[in-house]
């Protein structure tokens, strides 16, 4: 069985709600039929993707049809982009036509605002099992490609579904990019049992944004830590209407205070609060629980999905399940390969479990930290400071990049570096100056 194989069954219903206007399970079955008369079963497509019709029309087709598809954000760094064209050799381009001169050739354009650009005509190698390639949240470095079968998907997706308990009657909204494997996520879970998504352009701090959950009658959403940070300055609850079943967060550890502010509101209105542990190489969620059920595991990732299960070695969290993804990818030829990870991988968290089968994280392997969804590599940090003369040491602390320096001077310097390097809001960074804190440590009484 494949993901979206039910699409027929739910014809009538309707799948994506935008600018208040309705597209059936039928108009995305016939955008696939559209697409299977230009582009051949089995060939490689790399997929600009935004959260918008044409996008999540094409992906579901993707899916149907048994293409290979390679899913960026719209944001993508170029050169990135360019580097996959060489070493990928895709034979189209799915893309936004503002990107794009439409007086190219082998160019056609779809929806009025979207391009099918031909690249190559050559028929690619393609070990079968691999269906999708996603980018893992990097923004310090190149981000890894992760190759992901129809069966891992399909999997996780039921998984998912199984513990939220999704149903074809139930809305959501999007708040993630469907890039992101979270917010493509939420989108296989609800497509998948008939549900509706709407496609949203607003700000969750926006009053339009609300407006929408409650005039549609939305049951969930899920974002990452730092969102709900903003919606605990807000306090959301007076925003909040009687439809909301559950909430879900995943993306990087979440302020403890965060969390309290949402046990107690959730609890209050009798809407469900998830936390979840995952990686895009596990496609993408390993672990559960509900906080309102369980308010004593707040510091925990729960418990391993159905089917599922870690172990621990040496510290280090491993998980294995089906949903585990089949390798990854840097080049064309890496898609000829099979299922190198038969299952198994490592997490590069280290954890322990406590006495009723909860498991928390201590750590990191490496020093690669969650922020905002983004993994973020220190070292890389560290390195573009130093090519500046700068004496710095880049720590995480719980939704902070904090810098160590013995200068105070250069902070102003140091947070412009790391915003136009790596995209990180100044908000987020916190400069310590390592002299004082040397005088606070009292470090000779500690000898």
């Amino acid at each position: 069985m494949k993901l979206f194989s039910k699409f027929g069954i739910f014809k009538k219903r309707i799948a994506l709600i935008k600018d208040n206007k309705n597209y059936t399970y039928g108009d995305l079955i016939e955008y696939s039929i559209q697409f299977s008369k230009i582009i051949k079963k089995n060939s490689l497509v790399i997929l600009i993707a935004k959260n918008d019709i044409e996008s999540i029309a094409f992906y579901a087709s993707s899916i149907i049809n048994g293409y290979f598809l390679i899913v960026l954000d719209e944001n993508s760094n170029k050169d990135f982009f360019l580097k996959l064209i060489k070493n990928f050799k895709p034979n189209y381009i799915f893309y936004p036509k503002k990107y794009v001169d439409i007086k190219k050739k082998n160019l056609k354009v779809f929806f009025s605002n979207y391009c099918l650009e031909k690249i190559d005509k050559k028929n690619k190698i393609i070990n079968k099992k691999n269906s999708i390639i996603l980018t893992t949240s990097g923004t310090t470095s190149n981000p890894k490609l992760v190759r992901l079968s129809n069966h891992n998907l399909l999997t996780n997706t039921k998984q998912i579904i199984n513990y939220l308990k999704i149903k074809k009657k139930d809305v959501t909204i999007t708040t993630l990019p469907m890039a992101y494997s979270y917010g493509l996520s939420i989108l296989n879970t609800h497509l998948e049992v008939g549900g509706s998504v709407i496609i949203n352009k607003d700000p969750i701090f926006s009053k339009n944004f609300w407006k929408k959950t409650n005039d549609y009658k939305v049951c969930s959403f899920g974002t990452v830590p730092a969102v709900y940070q903003y919606l605990q300055k807000i306090d959301f609850e007076k925003f909040i209407g009687n439809s909301l079943k559950y909430l879900t967060v995943a993306g990087g550890k979440t302020d403890k205070s965060t969390l309290k502010y949402l046990y107690k509101i959730c609890k209050k209105r009798g809407i469900k609060f998830f936390v979840m542990y995952g990686q895009t190489e596990a496609s993408p969620r390993m672990s559960y629980f509900d906080l309102t059920k369980y308010p004593k595991k707040i510091e925990s990732i729960g418990k391993p999905l159905i089917n599922t299960k870690f172990k621990i070695y040496k510290n280090e969290l491993i998980f294995m399940g089906d949903n585990v993804s089949l390798g990854y990818a840097k080049n064309l030829k890496d898609l000829k390969k099979g299922d190198e990870n038969k299952g198994r991988i490592k997490t590069g968290d280290l954890g322990f479990k406590d006495n009723e089968n909860f498991y928390f994280l201590t750590g990191r392997k490496k020093r690669i930290s969650k922020l905002f969804g983004l993994r973020i590599n220190l070292d890389d940090i560290e390195k573009i400071l130093k090519r500046s003369n700068l004496k710095v040491k880049a720590i995480i602390n719980d939704n902070k990049i904090k810098i160590e320096s013995s200068n105070l001077n250069e902070q102003d310097k140091i947070k412009s570096i790391i915003f136009h390097k790596f995209k990180i809001n100044k908000n987020y960074i916190e400069i310590i100056n390592t002299i004082n804190l040397e005088k606070k440590l009292n470090f000779k009484n500690l000898i």
